[in-house]
């Protein structure tokens, strides 16, 4: 017993406060596109742990708690690297400004009208995904507000229950009761 004792209280035990923070930083590096390998020297100077033990809690622990921020995470890293390419394909393909030619012009203008329709989608896919959330948003709020003020199914099969537990007490003593006046009688 003691030493189950000893290792629940030890003076440097990983805090909820820490696994956050562990957390954070491993999120945001996967999503700057970094390794995890600089997020856990990163976590082991913000903690006072060492690189190992950050890498062995983040695996063996926090992640499983993170899955969704770390499916967010690599989506925002795809959504990144996607911006620096066509970034990186309109600094190569983009309308070369000393080429005042007409060729030169309408490939700046196809570039342009290609970069046009590439925007609109984007935009009309946000506008579809900001939608979708608003419309969970609002499931979430619905949900919450009947949660707090007990319009909840579950508190009223629970009431119930509570409510047939009760009566079954009373007949049980009752019925303990009568057999106690019973056995005086005898």
């Amino acid at each position: 017993m003691e030493t189950v004792e000893r290792w629940t209280t030890r003076s440097d035990a990983w805090t909820a406060d820490d696994d956050r923070k562990l957390a954070e930083i491993v999120l945001r590096h996967i999503r700057e596109g970094s390794t995890q390998l600089n997020a856990f020297v990163e976590s082991a100077n913000l903690l006072g742990r060492t690189p190992a033990a950050c890498g062995y809690r983040w695996n063996g622990v926090v992640r499983k708690h993170y899955e969704d921020g770390i499916k967010e995470a690599k989506t925002a890293k795809k959504e990144r690297l996607t911006i620096r390419q066509q970034a990186k394909q309109r600094r190569v393909y983009g309308p070369d400004l000393d080429d005042t030619s007409l060729d030169g012009i309408i490939r700046a203008l196809k570039n342009h009208e290609r970069e046009y329709f590439n925007l609109q989608e984007k935009s009309r896919l946000l506008e579809q995904k900001v939608m979708e959330m608003e419309v969970q948003l609002q499931q979430l709020a619905e949900e919450n507000h009947s949660l707090r003020t007990g319009q909840n199914p579950l508190n009223e099969d629970s009431k119930t229950l509570l409510e047939i537990m009760d009566r079954a007490r009373k007949i049980l003593e009752l019925e303990q009761q009568g057999t106690e006046q019973t056995e005086h009688a005898e």
